[in-house]
């Protein structure tokens, strides 16, 4: 069969794809990837097929221009998501719809509307039977169901989005002053309209949703979710010489992501505090960190950059943000986890872990180079985080691979192909 993955020019969101991206042609399928223009090289350094559709976003240069957004963006009180975690939020839809109507145009208009008018057309051109969507790119739906493909979500994290998507529409319907407005529905019911495709609640949740962590890091939804296991992709990587030995002493990973530096406002915390307080141990520290100036603190290398499936089997514990990949690598090889979760949903997935008994979380507001060395040394000294880890590990090996699920998705295309949409 023929699969399209379409995701908005997000250079963390394609990694995400490309296990399974990559399985899917492996397993004799059709596989391109559709973007914005400013992501076709890391596609093409990934060795899939990419297509060029619309124009870049612009977000960062937006970001740029408006530094108190980077922090709103980047941070974890973002509204309306930022109830999602809550059982049943009470506030009131008027909370939820403010914070749609902020999100909708400077978020998923900005980074939908440039690439809607050529990932359309490329759908009606090469029909695929699968379109697979990261969960902010709803104009993959759009195209899908224009084409007629099957489409499914595919998540990079927790799923907030059609989890405060339920709060919204439970609240809005028990509203006594009447169902208001919907910014996100109104939205995509004019996009969807310039294609002759009809909005519902599959154009925002998609057929199915490809959901890559195990079940206690799920929050409650009525979505049809598919289990697929995280996928490691680190992207173009070279493993250094340093890293083949084994580490004389404790090796403890710390690394902050991609995202901080590359589209958000920076490092949450403060790195040279964080490692000069580590330095201070009888550990050997390895720092990925962007934009590092002077010399390190002793028994600390820093790097620019260390693909994490080379460094993590080599650690004791790793120190991190709680971003979803850095959580899904280091879960594969079971080591023990330190979170410091500031971005978006990165506190629930770092709940997940502690659920595990697999790791600490620490407060991003809270967080000194006191605190965090209390941490490692608690990890380090108590076998209860390892035998977390190591319950969490056999959990992610217990689902579906990329390779396994294949076969699974097959099934559900032929179940949700339809006939194409006449264009407008």
């Amino acid at each position: 069969m023929r699969v399209l993955f379409a995701l908005y020019a997000e250079k963390t969101h394609l990694y995400i794809q490309v296990p399974l991206a990559r399985a899917l042609e492996a397993a004799g399928h059709e596989v391109r990837v559709a973007s914005q223009p400013e992501l076709v090289p890391e596609i093409t350094r990934a060795g899939l097929t990419a297509v060029a559709v619309g124009r870049d976003h612009g977000m960062g240069r937006l970001l740029a221009m408006r530094p108190e957004w980077k922090s709103r963006f980047g941070g974890s009180s973002l509204p309306p998501f930022d109830v999602a975690g809550v059982s049943e939020w009470e506030g009131g839809v008027g909370y939820l719809r403010a914070g749609y109507e902020d999100v909708v145009p400077w978020w998923f208009r900005l980074v939908n509307d440039p690439m809607a008018d050529d990932l359309v057309a490329l759908c009606r051109s090469w029909e695929p039977d699968l379109v697979v969507w990261e969960p902010g790119t709803f104009v993959g739906a759009v195209a899908a169901r224009a084409c007629g493909a099957a489409h499914a979500r595919m998540t990079w994290g927790v799923d907030f989005f059609a989890r405060t998507r339920e709060q919204f529409l439970r609240l809005r319907a028990q509203d006594p002053r009447g169902p208001g407005s919907d910014p996100l529905g109104e939205w995509l019911t004019v996009l969807a309209g310039r294609f002759g495709v009809e909005f519902d609640e599959e154009l925002t949740e998609g057929q199915f949703t490809l959901d890559q962590l195990p079940e206690p890091f799920r929050l409650e939804t009525s979505v049809d979710y598919v289990p697929v296991r995280y996928g490691i992709y680190n992207g173009p990587s070279v493993v250094e010489r340093w890293l083949w030995d084994r580490p004389a002493r404790p090796r403890i990973g710390f690394t902050l992501g991609l995202s901080a530096v590359e589209r958000l406002a920076g490092y949450a915390v403060s790195v040279p505090e964080i490692l000069e307080a580590l330095s201070a141990l009888d550990v050997e520290v390895v720092a990925a960190v962007r934009g590092w100036e002077g010399p390190a603190p002793r028994n600390v290398r820093v790097v620019d950059f260390v693909p994490l499936a080379a460094l993590v089997p080599t650690c004791r514990a790793m120190v991190h943000h709680g971003g979803f990949g850095t959580i899904g690598t280091t879960a594969l090889h079971a080591t023990p986890q330190l979170s410091m979760p500031d971005q978006m949903d990165a506190i629930w997935l770092a709940d997940g872990v502690t659920s595990y008994g697999a790791g600490i979380s620490l407060p991003v507001d809270g967080v000194s180079g006191k605190a965090v060395v209390a941490g490692v040394e608690q990890l380090l000294e108590d076998p209860s985080f390892t035998a977390g880890a190591r319950r969490l590990q056999a959990d992610l090996h217990a689902m579906p691979s990329p390779a396994d699920v294949v076969d699974r998705l097959v099934e559900l295309t032929a179940q949700h192909r339809a006939r194409p949409v006449a264009a407008v």
